[in-house]
């Protein structure tokens, strides 16, 4: 449901294409590739995206992965 929310609400508010959100912007890419009559398919280029926006969620998932796992020990001990 988040994810549809962060794709739907920009796609609703926003209207300038230079402020448009990571998910909107790959959406947009997407669109593009798959028009007929183009020529070029930007799959590449739909999936280099994917993976930049991805990447600094997955560091951040690993290098705070410790913290997340205290607060989870953290939580079932009853002092």
């Amino acid at each position: 449901m988040a994810a549809w929310n962060n794709y739907f609400l920009p796609l609703l508010v926003l209207r300038d294409s230079s402020v448009c959100t990571v998910s909107l912007g790959l959406a947009n890419w997407n669109d593009l590739a798959t028009l007929p009559g183009q020529g070029q398919i930007l799959y590449e280029l739909i999936i280099t995206g994917s993976v930049l926006a991805i990447l600094p969620v997955m560091i951040m998932f690993l290098y705070l992965q410790r913290y997340w796992q205290t607060g989870l020990s953290f939580g079932s001990v009853k002092g």
